[in-house]
Protein backbone atom coordinates (compact mmCIF):
# COMPACT_ATOMS: atom_id res chain seq x y z
CA UNK A 1 0.00 0.00 0.00
CA UNK A 2 1.40 3.38 -1.19
CA UNK A 3 1.71 5.80 2.06
CA UNK A 4 0.21 9.21 1.87
CA UNK A 5 1.79 12.32 4.30
CA UNK A 6 -0.95 12.83 7.15
CA UNK A 7 -1.56 16.33 8.00
CA UNK A 8 -3.24 16.51 11.63
CA UNK A 9 -6.12 18.44 11.49
CA UNK A 10 -6.03 21.59 13.99
CA UNK A 11 -9.32 22.65 15.87
CA UNK A 12 -9.33 26.56 15.50
CA UNK A 13 -10.65 28.49 18.66
CA UNK A 14 -10.30 32.22 18.56
CA UNK A 15 -9.07 34.77 16.07
CA UNK A 16 -6.85 37.13 17.38
CA UNK A 17 -6.21 39.46 14.37
CA UNK A 18 -7.58 40.41 11.31
CA UNK A 19 -6.10 42.09 8.38
CA UNK A 20 -7.99 42.02 5.24
CA UNK A 21 -7.50 38.17 4.46
CA UNK A 22 -5.03 37.12 6.70
CA UNK A 23 -5.86 36.20 10.24
CA UNK A 24 -3.82 35.35 13.31
CA UNK A 25 -5.48 32.67 15.08
CA UNK A 26 -5.46 30.11 18.06
CA UNK A 27 -5.94 26.55 17.59
CA UNK A 28 -4.88 23.26 19.15
CA UNK A 29 -3.57 20.09 17.24
CA UNK A 30 -1.65 16.57 18.05
CA UNK A 31 0.73 18.60 20.09
CA UNK A 32 0.90 18.10 23.54
CA UNK A 33 2.74 19.69 27.05
CA UNK A 34 4.06 17.49 29.42
CA UNK A 35 1.16 17.32 31.53
CA UNK A 36 -0.47 15.25 28.37
CA UNK A 37 -2.85 18.65 27.21
CA UNK A 38 -2.86 19.99 23.64
CA UNK A 39 -1.03 22.95 23.29
CA UNK A 40 -2.73 25.69 22.53
CA UNK A 41 -0.82 27.68 19.54
CA UNK A 42 -0.95 30.85 17.27
CA UNK A 43 -0.57 30.97 13.31
CA UNK A 44 -1.23 33.45 10.51
CA UNK A 45 -3.22 32.14 7.70
CA UNK A 46 -4.37 33.92 4.53
CA UNK A 47 -7.74 33.09 3.87
CA UNK A 48 -9.62 32.07 0.94
CA UNK A 49 -10.61 34.69 -0.90
CA UNK A 50 -14.79 32.58 -0.82
CA UNK A 51 -13.75 34.16 2.95
CA UNK A 52 -13.99 38.01 2.55
CA UNK A 53 -17.74 37.52 1.94
CA UNK A 54 -17.49 36.54 5.80
CA UNK A 55 -16.18 40.14 6.43
CA UNK A 56 -15.24 40.03 10.05
CA UNK A 57 -17.69 38.04 11.71
CA UNK A 58 -15.21 35.96 13.31
CA UNK A 59 -17.40 33.22 14.40
CA UNK A 60 -18.18 32.53 10.54
CA UNK A 61 -14.70 32.21 9.99
CA UNK A 62 -13.86 30.08 12.71
CA UNK A 63 -17.03 28.00 12.14
CA UNK A 64 -15.92 27.29 8.19
CA UNK A 65 -12.33 26.71 9.37
CA UNK A 66 -13.47 24.01 11.80
CA UNK A 67 -16.23 22.68 9.54
CA UNK A 68 -12.43 21.94 6.84
CA UNK A 69 -11.06 20.28 9.58
CA UNK A 70 -13.87 17.55 10.33
CA UNK A 71 -14.00 16.93 6.71
CA UNK A 72 -10.18 16.42 7.20
CA UNK A 73 -11.11 13.89 9.98
CA UNK A 74 -13.59 12.27 8.14
CA UNK A 75 -11.38 11.87 4.95
CA UNK A 76 -8.78 10.15 7.26
CA UNK A 77 -11.24 8.36 9.49
CA UNK A 78 -12.72 6.94 5.92
CA UNK A 79 -9.11 5.79 4.75
CA UNK A 80 -8.42 4.34 8.32
CA UNK A 81 -11.09 1.55 8.18
CA UNK A 82 -10.22 0.57 5.15
CA UNK A 83 -7.09 0.07 6.39
CA UNK A 84 -8.08 -1.23 9.34
CA UNK A 85 -10.70 -3.58 7.14
CA UNK A 86 -7.08 -4.85 4.81
CA UNK A 87 -5.14 -5.96 7.88
CA UNK A 88 -8.04 -7.66 9.21
CA UNK A 89 -8.43 -9.21 6.12
CA UNK A 90 -4.70 -10.75 6.28
CA UNK A 91 -4.38 -11.11 10.12
CA UNK A 92 -1.83 -9.04 10.83
CA UNK A 93 -2.66 -8.65 14.41
CA UNK A 94 -0.04 -5.62 15.09
CA UNK A 95 -0.92 -3.62 12.50
CA UNK A 96 -4.18 -4.10 13.44
CA UNK A 97 -3.66 -2.29 16.91
CA UNK A 98 -2.10 0.23 15.45
CA UNK A 99 -4.78 1.49 13.34
CA UNK A 100 -7.31 0.80 16.10
CA UNK A 101 -5.47 3.23 18.33
CA UNK A 102 -5.41 5.71 15.66
CA UNK A 103 -8.87 5.57 14.69
CA UNK A 104 -9.53 6.18 18.55
CA UNK A 105 -7.37 9.08 18.65
CA UNK A 106 -8.63 10.93 15.87
CA UNK A 107 -12.17 9.65 17.32
CA UNK A 108 -11.88 11.87 20.17
CA UNK A 109 -10.29 14.60 18.46
CA UNK A 110 -13.22 14.36 16.40
CA UNK A 111 -15.38 14.73 19.25
CA UNK A 112 -13.66 17.82 20.29
CA UNK A 113 -13.69 19.95 17.79
CA UNK A 114 -17.51 18.99 17.83
CA UNK A 115 -18.27 20.05 21.57
CA UNK A 116 -17.01 23.58 19.55
CA UNK A 117 -20.11 23.38 17.39
CA UNK A 118 -19.95 24.99 14.36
Amino acid sequence: MKKKEFKHPSIYLKILNKNKSTISVEYKNNEFDEFGNRKIKICKLDLPLFFNKLSDNFSQILNKLNDQELQKINNYLTIQYKVLKYHENNNNNESINVVKDSIELVEAFKLELLSYEF
